[in-house]
């Protein structure tokens, strides 16, 4: 098996730091783009501007000063408010309003004030990005007296701090939305590994990762090939132990057969002997050789027990289709002859219930449920319920017996397992039979869990699911 082509080592810090850096430049330029046009805005030309329209609107307010129009004044005010987005605001040299908006800053102090007498405007920047504020003094020509104050300010005191956040803002909107594309990819990619990670430690060592063609393009695809990997590496491993497994388990069974013919034979010559046999000490030791004999026969039923165990096992996992040889099976015909071999309560509804599978190997699941079952409360009450629940079949058995802690209920499933660790005869196997259980029910496309009893008593209730054929689910 030739290691997968390993990509450059640099290829998804490359995108990564790439991205982060164009990003970063992007966002730079838009803020240094920003910051120029917002400091240039209200630049020198713009106040030239707003003081030629002064100027030229001077006559027009003096004369309505001296007729006292406050009206006039009003109007002609707002007309350059609209004109450049201003509040102005007309003050006497004492400082009294005459006309305009009276939020608007008054004029400086006296000191200041001689400045206006050559004609020119004072101008005060408070910040880089908003409008300056703006004092004219308005005089007769030819006259350097002061006959009144115009000032001029931002038309929403702070709004140019507000724009300047929702720039930024936006800024930083655009910086998100660069790294979005990114992080979404690398996360939905790294989700999928992980998906893929997951269905090959629950046990799906044929499950394969998605990978581009031509091999792996970055450190994720390198990952994703690092599992299919490992996962084709297991998958082997597995398989192999699985066919040493079966094929130990098949040669094995010729011997044992070899050895309960001699156990047969042994058995046949002991009553022989014993019809020939006087003696009672002769008789005895003919006895304890017959419970011995006895004794053999039942370890070699175990052996082929669990030698068939492994082969049906081997057999669900090695083959293909699962091993399963499917026929139409009537469901209450199935639990009523287990019912009556255990001694159980049993009831189909309804009774005409069919499923398709293995006849064979739906009874044995069963019949390994029902065994356990009867071991677990030999003069108790087993219980066997079938019935349809949308498009499946619901098979459950239930015991009077001590129940399966809640931390347990999945550990039995698993191979060799027992609660009780113990191995002989008595307890009733190795741990194998719910492991197969679960096999023949997965093969069926179907699960099996245990769960407490509804009615809180004690004693373990499996729960079997089955698919009906598609024409039963229908119907």
């Amino acid at each position: 098996m030739t290691p997968p082509q390993r990509p450059p080592a640099s290829g998804l810090f490359r995108r990564i730091y790439l991205t982060f850096v164009g990003t970063t430049i992007v966002f730079a330029v838009l803020i240094a783009i920003t910051i120029y046009a917002a400091s240039n805005r209200f630049d020198a030309a713009w106040v030239d501007s707003v003081d030629e329209d002064v100027d030229a609107a001077q006559a027009a307010l003096l004369s309505h000063i001296k007729a006292d129009d406050s009206d006039a004044l009003d109007r002609d005010l707002a007309a350059l408010a609209d004109r450049h987005d201003l509040r102005f605001a007309l003050r006497d040299p004492r400082g009294d309003l005459l006309a305009g908006d009276r939020t608007v800053p008054p004029p400086p102090r006296h000191h200041a004030l001689r400045r206006l007498h050559n004609g020119k405007p004072i101008v005060r920047r408070r910040d880089r990005f908003g409008p300056p504020l703006i004092h004219w003094g308005l005089m007769e020509e030819g006259d350097r007296r002061i006959v009144a104050l115009l000032t001029a300010d931002a038309a929403e005191p702070g709004r140019p701090r507000w724009v300047l956040g929702g720039i930024a803002l936006g800024l930083l909107l655009i910086l998100g939305f660069g790294a979005w594309p990114l992080a979404r990819s690398l996360v939905r990619r790294l989700a999928a590994v992980e998906d893929g990670a997951l269905q090959i430690a629950d046990g799906d060592l044929s499950h394969r990762l998605p990978l581009p063609s031509g091999g792996p393009k970055d450190e994720v695809d390198a990952l994703a090939a690092t599992f299919n990997r490992m996962a084709e590496r297991l998958e082997g491993l597995v398989s192999g132990q699985r066919i040493l497994l079966a094929n130990v388990s098949h040669e094995l069974r010729t011997p044992v057969a070899r050895m309960r013919v001699l156990v047969e034979i042994l058995e046949d010559r002991a009553d022989i002997l014993r019809e020939r046999v006087s003696a009672e000490r002769d008789e005895q030791i003919v006895d304890r050789l017959r419970r011995g004999l006895g004794e053999l026969t039942d370890d070699l039923r175990e052996i082929e027990a669990l030698i068939g165990d492994l082969l049906t096992s081997g057999k669900l996992e090695l083959a293909a289709d699962g091993g399963v040889e499917r026929g139409r099976i009537v469901v209450a015909e199935l639990i009523e002859r287990l019912g009556d071999r255990f001694a159980a309560d049993y009831r189909a509804e309804p009774e005409e219930l069919a499923i398709e599978g293995d006849a064979m190997l739906l009874e044995r699941l069963l019949s390994n449920l029902l065994a356990n079952a009867r071991r677990a409360c030999p003069d108790g009450a087993l219980t066997i319920r079938a019935a349809s629940d949308g498009g499946r079949v619901v098979i459950t058995v239930e015991d009077e017996g001590p129940g399966i802690p809640p931390e347990n209920r999945e550990v039995i499933f698993e191979p060799f397992s027992r609660l009780d660790g113990a191995r002989d005869r008595d307890a009733g196997g190795v741990g194998l039979g719910l492991y197969l259980c679960r096999q023949i029910a997965k093969a069926h496309g179907g699960t099996i869990i245990t769960e407490s009893r509804p009615d809180g008593r004690s004693g373990a209730r499996f729960v079997i699911s089955l698919p009906l054929p598609a024409a039963s689910a229908e119907s």
